[in-house]
């Protein structure tokens, strides 16, 4: 049946009449036969590989195929509807690619550096190919069909070539070789480079293309940044830019540039600018900082020159014409990469905020860029949550003592101050803090041992000593109070600002606010703190007898805070002190006992030629904190100075009279051995255990001897009618002091002469063994010997092990003083988790442990067999 023409064009449109493997077209006449065979025989392309595609060059058409070439392009360009000899063409450039080149290609895919071959053979397969178009067909037609023919083969090898390497391969390839190149055009390797060897020449560095941030902190000029930016560009930057953008030229040639190409150029600068600002800004906190305007700049000078120039290359589209308003980088494009910098930036802060903290004040720069990045509830969120995930892992733990955490707590205060003085970020960071530091149990004693410390021992005092700054914040919060405390609802104030809109409902911020207000608020009751500084302010008093300036001040300043009625027992203690001078000066005078008047602490002078000095602090029993009195007998010429100072007083202050505390003051002391004199300010239960040594004990005493006295420590307590644990005490600290030594087990003997290196290496301070002259080494002797040798040994090996258990007191009496009250088992439990390799010691040797700190009177044992930190 035969098909209506109609119907015959609408398929031959669609279905070329001549197949794209068939040799010739179907034609009527001969000539255009004898045609069609030179050409295609002269433009087909012989089977081979790689070998020899270097040097192959073209073939030299003769006047037959040159006319025929023209005879079929005219033909093929007056009659569209049939196959022309460009479609021929083609269908021969895909057979000889499949044929010949695919499968090598491929295999290309599976090496590191297999793109650069890949494009390499490209470049040559798109010359071997496109040779012959360029030079015998396309100077056969007019200009316009040259462009529309010759984009149509190009469009038709790049689909081939797509077709062949799977893009999902190709792209780790490229972005392997866009970061090798763009890591040294950015700068970034010479920041790593900085990073690995701190001492490379500086002059060197300032003249390579990426400023670091180091060198733009000394402000040079803009022309002279300019000129570092881009004239300073150093011939191994100039080379690796030269190189990628040979490279992302060749790639738009062999049709692996376009859009897959630019997305994986965006995602490697991406990845770049991260990179960058890790290696530039990470640790630089100084203040002020100007990390902001160097990454503003980098971005707009070295950033965006790069995508420019990359973006030039790969953004041609398939018609092989640019257009220009829709491919160039436009100002807004560089604003908003510069806006995804300060974002980046603030995360790089927000991660090492923690750290900032710590260093805080001088890390004040990098708050100052946080600030750029928290303008968003979205990140102002971010920071928080960030911040207070680390605070639980490296702060708010067992392992951190109470002072630390205070101290970091003052930090943040006055960091996020500045990061945000409306105060809201500082409210939810301060939260999980504030709860925490409440049932810590010597929260509020820390807080007040720093109210009370004078800002002039903040060099001699260690950072984990006591919170030396807060008297000095105390003084200087007290002064911006009275200069600028206006309220918040301050109708002057032109910068007033309403509170955020992501502030909690229950928030409340006053300008008024401070470290010492914040500190104070920890507890709703302001009873606790008044009663510890009842407490301390004692202890201080007592120690000391001049110079209260420092308690005075603090009193008035707390004043101001808590009233002057929660704080009135402390101003009586302290009138106590201040009539106490006055009365103990009467006293003495009325009494004779003003042979030398010192300025010191209640001294006794323990010299047989000498009269003992009495001074006395008299206190007022109601007002003061209950006092732990240590009950024990004074020696008998301290005793007969109380009796005359007690007369004395009774006289003066006829309806009272004095009940003395003999377990409170201070003892100037001299000791006067055999190659030393001695001389140290003492509690006065240490100098009365040190005064017993100066005479003998009752049994088997000799007083006309020589040799030093050694007294027990049942003798001693027995004798001083004092708790066994304080004599202990006591005879310890003086074998610290190298006074006493110990010769047995609770046994103490004076040192009159220090040993000497020999001595001491082979333990010349214990009793020393006596010759055995008479029985020539008997039995007996040799028993003894043994048995003292055994017993010796026996004690140097619990003392070593006591010695080692020493080294875990600081974790056991952190865990006591931050978590309170423990039994032996949750002891041995978190000892075991917190001590690295695990705690060797067993339930009973950690149990005897503690019981000889129970005696020292470093632990109590309370209600249910817990262990206590003594306070």
């Amino acid at each position: 049946m035969a098909i209506p023409e109609p119907h015959r064009r609408i398929f031959a449109s669609v279905f070329s009449p001549v197949h794209v493997n068939d040799p010739k077209p179907k034609a009527k006449s001969k000539e255009p036969d004898r045609a069609w065979l030179a050409a295609t025989t002269f433009l087909s392309i012989p089977d081979r590989g790689f070998e020899g595609l270097e040097d192959e060059g073209l073939k030299v058409p003769g006047k037959g195929v040159t006319d025929s070439l023209a005879y079929l392009v005219d033909k093929g360009v007056t009659n569209r509807g049939e196959w022309s000899i460009f479609d021929w063409y083609g269908g021969e450039m895909r057979r000889h690619f499949y044929k010949n080149y695919k499968a090598e290609l491929v295999k290309f895919l599976d090496h590191r550096d297999g793109l650069r071959k890949i494009v390499y053979c490209l470049q040559l397969i798109r010359k071997a190919y496109f040779a012959p178009l360029m030079e015998y067909l396309l100077p056969l037609l007019d200009a316009v069909e040259q462009e529309r023919v010759f984009v149509q083969r190009r469009r038709n090898f790049h689909l081939m070539i797509a077709y062949t390497l799977p893009w999902q391969r190709v792209s780790p390839l490229l972005s392997r070789e866009l970061m090798t190149h763009a890591i040294t055009i950015l700068g970034i390797d010479t920041l790593q480079e900085r990073e690995e060897e701190v001492d490379v020449d500086d002059m060197e560095v300032d003249r390579r293309y990426s400023v670091s941030y180091r060198d733009w902190r000394d402000e040079p000029s803009a022309e002279v940044r300019m000129q570092m930016m881009t004239e300073g560009e150093d011939a191994r930057i100039t080379t690796a830019r030269e190189r990628l953008l040979s490279f992302f030229n060749d790639l738009e040639l062999v049709g692996l540039g376009g859009v897959r190409a630019q997305n994986v150029f965006a995602g490697v600068m991406n990845t770049m600018m991260t990179e960058f600002m890790r290696a530039a800004y990470t640790g630089q906190w100084e203040g002020p900082s100007k990390v902001s305007q160097h990454l503003r700049h980098w971005i707009e000078n070295v950033f965006a020159r790069l995508v420019v120039q990359v973006l030039a290359i790969i953004n041609v589209p398939e018609t092989g014409t640019k257009e220009t308003d829709r491919l160039d980088v436009k100002l807004s494009d560089v604003e908003k990469w510069q806006e995804i910098g300060i974002a980046r930036l603030g995360a790089l802060r927000t991660g090492e905020l923690f750290d900032v903290i710590v260093e805080w004040p001088a890390s004040s720069g990098a708050i100052e860029d946080l600030r750029h990045f928290t303008a968003y509830p979205a990140a102002r969120f971010q920071v928080t949550q960030s911040f207070s995930a680390a605070l639980e892992q490296r702060l708010l733990h067992p392992g951190a003592s109470t002072v630390e955490i205070l101290q970091m707590y003052i930090s943040i205060i006055r960091a996020f101050n500045l990061l945000d003085p409306k105060g809201v970020l500082l409210d939810r960071i301060a939260r999980p803090i504030r709860r925490y530091l409440r049932d810590r149990q010597d929260t509020v004693r820390v807080i007040v041992g720093g109210l009370l410390a004078d800002p002039a021992d903040a060099h001699v005092h260690g950072p984990g000593d006591t919170l030396v700054e807060l008297s000095a914040e105390l003084t200087k919060a007290h002064q911006n109070s009275m200069t600028s405390d206006r309220g918040e609802l301050d109708w002057d104030d032109m910068n007033w600002m309403p509170d955020p809109v992501d502030a909690a409902p229950d928030y409340r911020k006053s300008k008024s606010s401070d470290v010492i207000g914040s500190l104070i608020s920890l507890f709703d009751s302001k009873e606790a703190f008044v009663k510890e500084m009842q407490r301390m302010l004692a202890d201080r008093l007592l120690q000391k007898w001049a110079n209260f300036d420092q308690e005075m001040s603090v009193l008035e300043l707390l004043k101001l805070r808590f009233g002057d009625n929660a704080l009135q027992a402390c101003e009586v203690m302290l009138r106590d002190i201040f009539d106490s001078r006055r009365v103990d000066a009467v006293v003495r005078n009325d009494q004779g006992l003003t042979r030398k008047l010192a300025a010191v602490s209640p001294t006794s002078s323990l010299e047989d030629d000498d009269i003992p000095q009495l001074h006395a602090k008299i206190l007022s029993h109601f007002f003061w904190p209950e006092l732990q009195e240590q009950f024990f007998n004074v020696p008998e010429e301290i005793s007969e100075l109380q009796q005359r100072y007690a007369a004395g007083f009774a006289s003066l202050k006829q309806s009272r009279k004095l009940t003395w505390l003999n377990g409170f003051g201070q003892v100037k002391i001299e000791l006067d051995l055999e190659d030393r004199w001695f001389t140290d300010e003492v509690t006065t239960w240490q100098a009365t255990v040190i005064y017993a040594f100066n005479t003998p004990s009752d049994e088997g005493s000799d007083e006309g001897s020589d040799e030093p006295i050694s007294k027990s420590v049942n003798q001693l307590a027995e004798e001083l009618d004092m708790s066994v644990a304080l004599v202990r005490s006591a005879c310890l600290f003086w074998v610290s002091k190298r006074i006493l030594t110990e010769v047995q087990r609770d046994t103490f003997r004076v040192l009159e002469v220090l040993p000497n290196e020999e001595e001491e290496a082979i333990g010349g301070t214990g009793v020393s063994a006596a010759d055995d002259t008479a029985g020539g080494g008997s039995a007996d002797s040799a028993a003894a010997a043994e048995a003292a040798a055994a017993a010796a040994a026996k004690e140097s090996a619990e003392a070593a092990t006591m010695e080692k258990m020493n080294l875990y007191w600081q974790f056991i009496m952190g865990m006591l003083t931050n978590q309170g009250a423990m039994p032996l088992q949750r002891i041995v439990m978190m000892l075991k988790i917190a001590v690295p390799g695990g705690f060797p010691f067993s339930n009973e040797e950690l149990r005897e442990f503690l019981a000889g700190m129970v005696s020292k009177g470093k632990l109590e044992i309370v209600s249910g067999g817990n262990y206590k930190i003594v306070q």
